[in-house]
């Protein structure tokens, strides 16, 4: 199975780079197209019009879930606008493809500590534990033959390394690592395969943690989209 998978577009900023990083990866079809969130600038959903053109005939599937410039209130829109797109906001859907059941667990993602103007807004760490949990539960129920997990925020400090370290617990949450320790309870919680993005500014955008291979997609840190095979 072929992935295909980026993030942090915030189209149009970085519009002409993903059309760039598509050109480069050649006329590959892949089986999914995955989108780790921040599609568009400052909630402007229109705007996802093109990634969406480009990448339609690209791949079987296009999967997406949303990051925090994908304003919630705007999240129906793109529902709507672009319906072909299976769109994950705490949710999980299931494939089947080259006879393997795929199951992909969607989530904007965890932060650490929430910030400022997420706590002026009601979103305070009991949410994002609460979500935490919510994710566990759709990972740990599922006996796939494959196991992704899709979030906007990092799922792993790992593959946000060059960034401040001051700014980690606003970029992401040890998700990872916090599945192991269900894992060793005897739940088969862990992903195969995490993707993430958000952090603009890693220097390292893959590592493999307990055994799941992290990637942290977003293209200003990468300069690529990035491609994925699995067994």
């Amino acid at each position: 199975m072929l992935i295909i998978s980026t993030s942090d577009i915030h189209s149009p900023r970085y519009l002409n780079d993903f059309f760039l990083a598509l050109r480069d990866i050649g006329e590959i079809k892949a089986d999914i197209a995955i989108l780790a969130g921040d599609l568009v600038e400052r909630g402007n959903y229109q705007h996802f019009s093109p990634v969406y053109e480009a990448l339609k005939n690209r791949a079987m599937y296009i999967v997406s879930t949303f990051g925090n410039e994908d304003f919630p209130e705007n999240r129906v829109f793109y529902r709507e606008k672009y319906s072909s797109v299976i769109w994950l906001d705490d949710e999980k859907v299931e494939l089947e493809i080259n006879n393997k059941k795929v199951t992909i667990v969607g989530s904007e993602g965890i932060l650490e500590k929430p910030t400022i103007w997420q706590l002026n807004h009601g979103i305070t760490q009991d949410f994002y534990m609460k979500r935490f949990e919510k994710i566990a539960e759709m990972l740990c129920n599922s006996n796939s033959d494959i196991k992704i997990l899709v979030t906007h925020y990092a799922s792993s400090f790992q593959t946000v390394f060059g960034e401040k370290k001051s700014a980690y617990p606003f970029l992401g949450y040890r998700v990872i690592e916090e599945l192991s320790i269900k894992n060793e309870k005897g739940k088969k919680c862990l992903p195969n395969i995490a993707i993430h993005g958000h952090a603009h500014y890693a220097k390292r955008t893959f590592y493999i943690v307990n055994n799941v291979r992290v990637y942290n997609v977003a293209l200003p840190a990468n300069k690529k989209i990035i491609t994925i095979q699995t067994l």
